[in-house]
């Protein structure tokens, strides 16, 4: 009898662009829908280590540690059946002959390619960055750099009042150094809080002896012998031993520009609501991409995309949306939260509660017709935010007076997450249900954080949802639970 010999499928290459936080999250998702199966996958990363936490690069301040940040290591990939090339940029897309080059010359040839480039910080033209002691605060040789040249009771001026920002003016503050921040923008934090909450927020910082101006321009940094003396608009003049500029941030789209890709109007790689470039071939996910009109500078939504173009290769159509954010962060251990139009963008009335001598701050955006929550702002006080969010997500109507949304003591029995609906979405960034999350704690008896986020892959992205993950964790199991807290 003659045998016949079964061809083995052949695979389509996969190559991607980026091995930072957003990158990782693709990768992550590979192994969710199981793309193995059908796909080869190439992944290129410009940095020597693997994909890092960018999230919680302050940590790097405290525990001088940089393998703590990996999010995973080499064997990781390889136990995946993936390909990681690390220390390789890409300089060059071929889309005719689909290929790419990196700068040592090799090629790498592609059915599919994923841009996950990120972004870069914007450095506004005031000083040579080769000016010692001048900074950047983005990656891990960035962070490395900084503790490396601090010391305590030096002078430190760092540029940007934004997240990032803040965050390493408080590793500055923490590590001994003498901090003011500087912010161009009215008030800090201008895309998450309004000018009220950030007064409240500004006066907290200021407490723990971190100087902030605000509404000024750094117009230039002179150096003067060991020290900087940073110029602003309004005449001020701050010597410092040390600057780091932290005023946002670029997409990373020079690869889509040469390659003569379609850009968005203020740069990022033009791409529809399944993330797809003008190019067939070529998808762009994370900072880099210009989705939805904008260009995204918060973990869930670049998450979320990964979640969409993986879904796609495995044929399962989803779209981005990027709507209903919900930051949640603290900011030097102020509760801050933003959720929805937090800002007042479209038509609305705002229902605000004040309190300054408290640090509680409370506004909740509503439509014109009182109707429903479309979305607020929360600092000091965060009772109630998770079933507002729920009201934003899921336009559920408003019950009662609107002006009890704002009361700064809500009845804490109607807000406990375990009476929110079953399919509400805890972790924004990897889709996970209240459901499911209960489900594995009942089951596998979860007591502590770590534990439902082995089980769950709950708040393993931008973290926004751990006090959700906290307070669901407690309610199922007690109080008790709240000692094996991570």
């Amino acid at each position: 009898m003659k045998r016949t010999s079964v061809e083995p499928v052949k695979k389509t290459k996969l190559v991607l662009i980026g091995n930072g936080p957003v990158g990782f999250k693709f990768c992550e998702k590979f192994v969710k829908y199981r793309l193995g199966k059908n796909y080869d996958l190439v992944v290129y990363g410009e940095e020597k280590t693997p994909a890092y936490d960018r999230i919680n690069l302050t940590k790097f301040f405290s525990d001088k540690v940089a393998e703590k940040l990996i999010l995973a290591s080499s064997n990781w990939y390889a136990q995946h059946k993936m390909v990681l090339r690390t220390g390789q940029r890409i300089v060059e897309i071929n889309r005719a002959e689909k290929w790419i080059r990196t700068e040592r010359g090799a090629t790498e040839t592609y059915d599919k390619l994923i841009l996950a480039t990120g972004s870069v910080p914007f450095v506004p033209p005031i000083a040579d960055m080769d000016m010692e002691g001048v900074f950047v605060y983005r990656t891990l040789n960035d962070v490395q750099a900084i503790h490396d040249f601090m010391r305590p009771g030096q002078k430190a001026v760092v540029i940007g009042g934004g997240i990032l920002g803040l965050e390493a003016a408080r590793a500055l503050s923490e590590s001994g150094l003498k901090t003011t921040i500087i912010e161009v923008a009215p008030h800090i934090m201008s895309r998450q809080l309004d000018a009220d909450s950030a007064a409240i927020l500004q006066k907290q910082i200021e407490a723990l002896g971190i100087n902030i101006l605000t509404g000024i321009k750094v117009e230039r940094i002179v150096g003067v012998d060991n020290t900087k003396l940073v110029v602003c608009s309004d005449g001020t003049e701050l010597n410092a031993d040390m600057v780091v500029m932290s005023a946002g941030i670029r997409p990373r789209d020079e690869l889509a520009v040469s390659s003569e890709l379609k850009t968005g109007p203020n740069g990022g790689i033009a791409v529809n609501n399944y993330n797809l470039s003008e190019d067939e071939n070529i998808f762009a996910i994370g900072e880099c991409a210009f989705a939805a009109g904008k260009v995204w500078g918060l973990a869930a939504p670049c998450f979320e995309m990964a979640e969409v173009v993986a879904a796609r290769l495995a044929k399962i159509y989803k779209v981005f949306t990027g709507n209903d954010l919900l930051t949640k962060l603290k900011v030097m251990e102020v509760k801050v939260i933003s959720f929805g139009d937090a800002l007042g963008e479209k038509d609305h009335i705002p229902l605000v509660h004040s309190d300054p001598g408290s640090g509680i701050y409370k506004r909740v955006n509503v439509s014109p017709d009182r109707q429903y929550v479309l979305g607020g702002i929360l600092l000091g006080e965060a009772g109630g935010y998770s079933s507002l969010f729920h009201m934003v997500r899921n336009r559920i109507k408003i019950s009662g007076s609107p002006e009890d949304l704002v009361t700064v003591n809500p009845d804490t029995a109607s807000e406990k997450i375990t009476n929110l609906p079953d399919d509400t979405v805890i972790c924004l960034c990897e889709g996970i249900t209240k459901r499911t999350i209960v489900t594995e704690i009942k089951e596998n008896g979860l007591t502590r954080l770590d534990e439902v986020k082995k089980f769950t892959n709950a708040g393993s992205g931008c973290e926004s949802c751990t006090s959700l993950l906290e307070d669901l964790l407690a309610e199922i199991t007690g109080d008790q639970a709240a000692a094996g807290k991570m």
